[in-house]
């Protein structure tokens, strides 16, 4: 609202009724980067990303007006914010910390491998988050009588919990330094989201 700006459309809307002229939205709640080949993980978004350009450019040249352009795809803000349900399952797999840590590299790829599909067909532009301080969580503070008392820092939060989430922001970040390398003429911008919220509930009587 601050931004004078309206809502993306669910890319699941019908064509017919919406040009998407300010965006789709692609996000589902729950989603993840693994398993692959579930609904909606990432690579799934990523395929019905395609198939939604794909469709939007046939409309375009066949005529019809208004739709999203290829200069309009290719000028486009990629965002991406996904992670955090991959550790969230795999801490309620009942996996040890370090089984979870292990998993983070085989997150960071199917993220890498998103953004490169994105690039190969056009993307220049990503806005990339990273996932916020997961131990903060009421959901997962509703947990707090299956786990020691010690594992709690001293704004209540499950400091295990939140120290995968850093750790998996580190190779998150270590991943948006490498490809501004690679993807030389694409501008990747990696958003501290941890920090944010991590602030608002450590210095909440600022705010």
């Amino acid at each position: 609202q601050s931004l004078n700006a309206s809502l993306l459309s669910p890319y699941m809307d019908s064509l017919s009724e919406s040009k998407f002229n300010n965006g789709a939205n692609f996000a589902v709640v729950g989603s993840s980067t693994l398993p692959k080949y579930v609904p909606f993980s990432l690579n799934i978004q990523v395929m019905q990303f395609l198939h939604f350009k794909a469709r939007t450019l046939e409309l375009v040249t066949a005529g019809s007006g208004n739709f999203i352009n290829d200069e309009g795809f290719r000028n486009a803000l990629y965002m991406i914010d996904i992670g955090q349900n991959d550790l969230a399952d795999s801490f309620s797999k009942n996996l040890t910390y370090v089984e979870v840590i292990k998993r983070i590299p085989s997150v960071i790829t199917e993220i890498k491998n998103a953004v490169k599909t994105l690039y190969d067909h056009g993307g220049r532009k990503f806005w990339i988050h990273n996932t916020g301080p997961l131990g903060c969580l009421p959901q997962k503070l509703s947990l707090i009588q299956l786990l020691q008392k010690k594992d709690l820092d001293t704004y209540g939060c499950i400091s295990s919990y939140n120290a995968a989430a850093r750790l998996f922001n580190e190779a998150l970040l270590h991943f948006c330094q490498q490809m501004k390398s690679e993807l030389e003429d694409a501008t990747i911008v990696h958003v501290d989201i941890f920090s944010v919220k991590y602030d608002l509930i450590a210095n909440s009587t600022k705010y």
